[in-house]
């Protein structure tokens, strides 16, 4: 009907040829091209007047594409990546992203954007390399081996820092660390950190007793240093015993210790198969004089070994609701002799596979305190409903104590997520109703479609 002219035909083959490419380039170069995101569609109404108040419609969409690749010559890897590109506020930006280069005499990393690679640190972290890059940000880091004696790594973070270390592993039963900083961020206070560090293990009748010590300096016009040393050992098969001693003068610049402080901090911890006991405790010096000190007991008793301690009460990702029987814990905590809070925790299967609750308390002193009952049911394996309550009884401060008021306020929520067929398509509901002297209402459902 319409004739198309010579320039819509010759973009049409500038379009088919870059399409040729692009897929020739995602088949070969990167050999797993990944597409992940997902359109999720909310009403939502800020009150509980149902067809008779304004409520909204709103959708929300993101995508992500990753691309992976490596290289291998035989049992070789020489290198491999991996990047993402999210949809950010209708706007295509770079995500994490990862390179790494295998040498036979040198490896290099480079990442991004809240990619993670591994930390590096001397002895008490004196001079410390974190894993993780920031948001917008670039780090690289290259690693060369000498023979089979020890490890030479560089670690540059933009814009005005770097940091090298030399690991030299298991020379004569000892680890030695040396670290080097220069951070010139600050032009009128340059860094420039030298630590060195080592440990080992000491045989001491049956039992094992792990020594650390470490020490740097920082080069300048006024001289700065800091001192670590540090002890632990399984003194009894269930009992491990630990104490460190740190100080860094006014002067220090390094990574992890506080200029001026002298920290003196120990502690035990007792495990057996069904109940963990652990003790803390530190004293910090300070030269002005204003000193602190720390400390904390805790219990945890389980009666299934079905999550580690560190896991028992832990709510990300529901991972309390994992455990296959009841577990209880509780810990006070003193601050400069002072008490500043306890708690409680319980958590229990009430009926297997199908529902399980946690409660928690914590007094903070005064009518300072707070409590939460949170549940878990999954009827079947497509809905899962969360029910919590949450109540704070909060001191208000006032220059006179006879003036302080306290309020409180009591947070009920309702959580119910349901599965679509057989996809990963999840139908949410949300209610939250709280009463107090600021209260809320909300009415929430939306839709997840992932792909």
């Amino acid at each position: 009907m319409f004739e198309k002219t010579e320039g819509e035909k010759r973009m049409k083959k500038v379009l088919v040829i870059t399409l040729v490419l692009l897929m020739a380039f995602a088949s070969s170069a990167m050999a797993a091209v990944t597409f992940k995101g997902e359109f999720k569609a909310t009403l939502e109404m800020d009150n509980f007047r149902v067809f008779t108040e304004n409520y909204s419609l709103e959708p929300d969409f993101s995508v992500t594409i990753g691309a992976s690749n490596k290289d291998e010559t035989g049992d070789a890897l020489n290198w491999d990546f991996s990047a993402g590109i999210d949809l950010t506020e209708s706007k295509f930006e770079l995500g994490k992203y990862k390179l790494g280069l295998y040498d036979d005499y040198f490896d290099i990393w480079i990442w991004g954007n809240e990619q993670e690679l591994t930390a590096k640190s001397t002895h008490f972290s004196l001079v410390s390399a974190g894993k993780k890059a920031a948001a917008g940000t670039m780090r690289a880091r290259l690693a060369v081996p000498v023979m089979d004696l020890a490890t030479v790594t560089v670690d540059l973070t933009a814009p005005a820092s770097v940091r090298a270390f030399v690991d030299v592993t298991a020379l004569e039963g000892y680890n030695f660390s040396l670290g080097y900083l220069r951070d010139w961020s600050d032009k009128d206070n340059v860094a420039n950190v030298i630590a060195a560090g080592a440990d080992t293990t000491i045989a001491a009748g049956d039992i094992d007793v792990n020594l650390e010590v470490g020490g740097g300096v920082n080069l300048a016009e006024e001289l700065g240093f800091a001192v670590g040393f540090g002890v632990d050992a399984d003194v009894i098969e269930p009992l491990n015993l630990e104490a460190s001693v740190t100080h860094a003068n006014a002067n220090w610049a390094g990574d992890d210790l506080t200029a001026g402080e002298t920290v003196l901090s120990g502690g035990a911890t007792y495990t057996e198969t069904a109940f963990q006991i652990a003790a803390s405790g530190s004293y910090t010096i300070v030269k002005d004089g204003d000193n602190t000190n720390e400390v904390e007991l805790g219990a945890k008793y389980r009666m299934s070994d079905a999550l580690g301690y560190a896991d028992l009460f832990k709510t990300k990702d529901d991972l309390w609701a994992t455990n296959t029987a009841p577990a209880f814990g509780a810990g006070v905590k003193f601050v400069d002799l002072g008490f500043d809070n306890v708690y409680a925790d319980v958590t229990s299967p009430l009926l297997e596979d199908m529902i399980w609750v946690k409660g928690n308390a914590v007094y903070k002193g005064g009518k300072n305190f707070e409590a939460s009952v949170l549940g878990h049911i999954v009827p079947f394996s497509k809905l899962t409903v969360k029910p919590a309550v949450k109540f704070v009884m909060a001191e208000e401060e006032a220059e006179d104590e006879e003036d302080a008021t306290t309020a409180t306020t009591t947070t009920v929520n309702l959580v119910a997520d349901y599965k679509i067929g057989a996809s990963d398509t999840t139908l949410t509901f949300e209610g939250k109703k709280v009463f107090g002297a600021t209260p809320e209402s909300l009415l929430k459902l939306s839709v997840t479609v992932p792909f």
